[in-house]
């Protein structure tokens, strides 16, 4: 039982739920096939807390366990703002054992528990998957599950039947059954789940399958209790696939990532370089930013970090490239850079390491894709450029190479921008208030209701 530490107390204290956001929302689509859209707009704690040794019990069920991808880091900063003020568990299908050990460390109990990889429910070993997954829920006895990376349409289901289950949606594989929002021609896509996505494939058979698949993701996600994305971008294109699929929605809000454990180190001078930072893949724009590189008018060079298939590129393309990077090294990095590019081609759901980079007050060069618009406001904390364009991140590149004094007053900014709407405490507070709304027993009906 690797990682696992037995909880004997499971008495629960009563317990007050601060509302910590004020709600605002929109609604996507018209008439009986609207979804509704819960938006927060989150204000300071309180200065009384009292929120004590929370008993409530969360089970967390993630594809992995590992520090190499912005979902990643999030479930990791979510497990660990959790520890003391709830019972949790992770449940993992694998461990990459890239998670440092005083990381491990902080995030609560965990296990491996096969069957929650990519493999899932279904298929060969689905049975034997299925009674693990029982076993643990006998043993844990959840009053939430919580879903993260998990795409198996089979596995959703069986926990939105076991407990009220809250999902986080961190990519497109719920709405989207090709290349995350990509047109084949590499340029962003806005086509809503459908006939038109089989364009995306070349095998016929194969595009119907992956359509059907997605399809049963979202009919499975429409029991949760609740389904929860990182930025308004993802609300509403999963608030147009279940519209556009005729399936009914379950309650959906956008609660953004918080920002943990950074710790701004003294700058010295405006930054040495530019930065492009996150998996070596062509979505992420990186054939964009190593054409941008070579077009670069001011001496500053471009560091590269991260690790995928196009290391190699970034090899032959004579620029700085220092790998994958840990959590402490990027910051290290972060914090020397003049800014950090975003260029990504295809609709990134948020884009952690722009609001890291902020919090670092290091500006952010990024393309005007998905969820970024979310945190990034053009002119105040960053710059904005058209996905695909590498005269125009050249551009701005050199624009902040120039004058030191713009890329000092745009971190400024980006820093206390974070600081004000994305500090993992109101965040956290949010994010507990949703477990006990939806864990609390419904409401008596009324007396002759349904007669």
């Amino acid at each position: 039982m690797l990682g696992w530490t037995c909880q004997a107390n499971f008495s629960r204290p009563p317990h007050p739920c601060h509302c910590l956001a004020k709600p605002t929302g929109y609604a996507v689509g018209e008439g009986r096939k609207a979804v509704s859209i819960r938006m927060y707009s989150i204000s300071p704690p309180p200065a009384s807390p009292g929120y004590g040794p929370a008993r409530l019990r969360v089970l967390h069920l993630n594809e992995r366990l590992s520090a190499r991808g912005g979902a990643d880091r999030h479930l990791v900063a979510v497990l660990a703002r959790l520890q003391g003020r709830l019972q949790t568990l992770l449940a993992v299908g694998h461990h990459d054992q890239s998670l440092p050990p005083d990381e491990l460390a902080r995030i609560g109990p965990w296990r491996r528990l096969k069957g929650l990889d990519r493999s899932g429910l279904t298929g060969r070993g689905g049975r034997a998957a299925r009674r693990r997954l029982e076993g643990l829920l006998a043993e844990f006895a959840p009053d939430v599950i919580h879903l993260h990376n998990v795409m198996d349409p089979e596995l959703i289901a069986a926990a939105a039947q076991a407990a009220p289950a809250v999902m986080t949606v961190q990519d497109h594989r719920l709405f989207c059954p090709g290349r995350g929002q990509l047109t084949p021609q590499g340029r962003p896509c806005t086509q809503v789940l459908g006939e038109p996505c089989m364009a995306c494939f070349a095998e016929p058979d194969y595009g119907a399958r992956l359509i059907a698949l997605t399809r049963r993701r979202l009919q499975a996600a429409a029991h949760l209790a609740r389904v929860l994305v990182l930025s308004s971008y993802m609300a509403r294109s999963l608030a147009a696939a279940w519209q556009a699929t005729d399936t009914p929605a379950p309650p959906l809000e956008v609660l953004p990532p918080p920002v943990d454990r950074l710790t701004p180190a003294p700058r010295r001078g405006p930054g040495r370089y530019h930065l492009l930072a996150g998996r070596l893949v062509a979505r992420k724009g990186i054939e964009v930013a190593l054409e941008a590189a070579a077009r670069l008018q001011e001496p500053l060079p471009l560091v590269v970090a991260g690790d995928g298939p196009l290391a190699g590129r970034v090899r032959r393309a004579g620029v700085q490239w220092v790998g994958w990077a840990d959590r402490e090294r990027m910051q290290a990095l972060l914090t020397g850079a003049r800014c950090l590019w975003l260029p990504s081609l295809w609709a990134e759901p948020f884009g952690i390491v722009g609001l890291e980079a902020l919090a670092l007050e290091t500006p952010v060069i990024a393309s005007r894709v998905g969820g970024v618009q979310d945190w990034l406001e053009p002119e105040v904390c960053g710059i904005l450029v058209p996905p695909g364009d590498p005269l125009a991140l050249a551009a701005a590149a050199d624009r902040l190479a120039r004058r030191p004094g713009l890329a000092r007053s745009l971190g400024r900014a980006g820093r206390r921008r974070v600081e004000r709407r994305f500090a993992p405490g109101p965040l956290m507070a949010r994010l507990e208030t949703v477990y006990r709304q939806v864990s609390a027993p419904a409401p008596p009906r009324p007396r002759g209701h349904g007669r």
